[in-house]
């Protein structure tokens, strides 16, 4: 995968920060399926604001494409592959942890409208409504401010400035996994979701860790990622 390549593509719009419903944590699916049988008709609010004051987000990051990102996220669905995943692999050493009611409710999801608004140079974002419709929001809108700050920095860089870059991290990645790999009766998996640099990285450190660590690697809590790539 040549990742600066795609990076440097970024403003011809290859690659959508978010792409798909289940490109969010496993556990924050237990959760709403908690949600959805217990408080299905609570409504509720949340915002979602910068508490490192002093990273300007709204000078960083343009407002347009926010809104672009966060529309794309809305229009997504789920696939018949991602319900089938869903409903019949093995969680944890179980079956069927997703029950049919709450699938169904899931395959019909648009996740609500969100509210923006600029305040000096930060943004605020504002979710509300049903409470298991709400709290899917969470992980992807971390993703996207994340993501979009990312390419702000990486936008002022060349396509060999870049393809240097990460070589580099990649390499710091490596080197991570040959001194992890003695280390007996290791388990180690990815956490890596609301605060990573981008999909297509998470992805590339994923398959670095399947094939550098073996069965040491025991899984990544991103549900994308885990079905592409046919792990736990």
């Amino acid at each position: 995968m040549d990742i600066a390549t795609r990076v440097y593509n970024h403003k011809w719009k290859i690659d959508p920060i978010v792409r798909s419903l289940i490109d969010t944590d496993f556990y924050k699916l237990l959760m709403c399926q908690s949600i959805f049988r217990n408080k299905p008709d609570t409504d509720v609010t949340f915002s979602l604001i910068n508490r490192a004051t002093h990273v300007p987000l709204a000078d960083l990051i343009d407002e347009g494409e926010l809104r672009e990102q966060l529309d794309h996220i809305r229009s997504l669905s789920l696939s018949r592959g991602e319900s089938t995943w869903l409903r019949g692999n093995m969680f944890y050493g179980k079956r069927q942890m997703f029950r049919s009611d709450f699938m169904e409710w899931f395959e019909a999801l648009r996740l609500p409208p969100y509210q923006l608004e600029r305040k000096g140079d930060q943004y605020e974002l504002t979710f509300e409504g049903r409470w298991p419709e709400v709290m899917l929001w969470e992980i992807p809108a971390l993703a996207v401010l994340m993501e979009l700050r990312g390419r702000a920095v990486l936008d002022r860089m060349g396509r060999f400035e870049l393809q240097v870059l990460y070589a580099r991290a990649m390499t710091r990645v490596w080197e991570k996994i040959e001194r992890l790999r003695p280390i007996e009766d290791l388990s180690i998996a990815d956490f890596g979701t609301r605060r990573r640099h981008s999909f297509l990285w998470q992805d590339w450190c994923v398959q670095a860790m399947q094939e550098g660590l073996g069965d040491a690697f025991i899984g990544t809590s991103n549900c994308r990622i885990a079905m592409k790539r046919d792990i736990e």
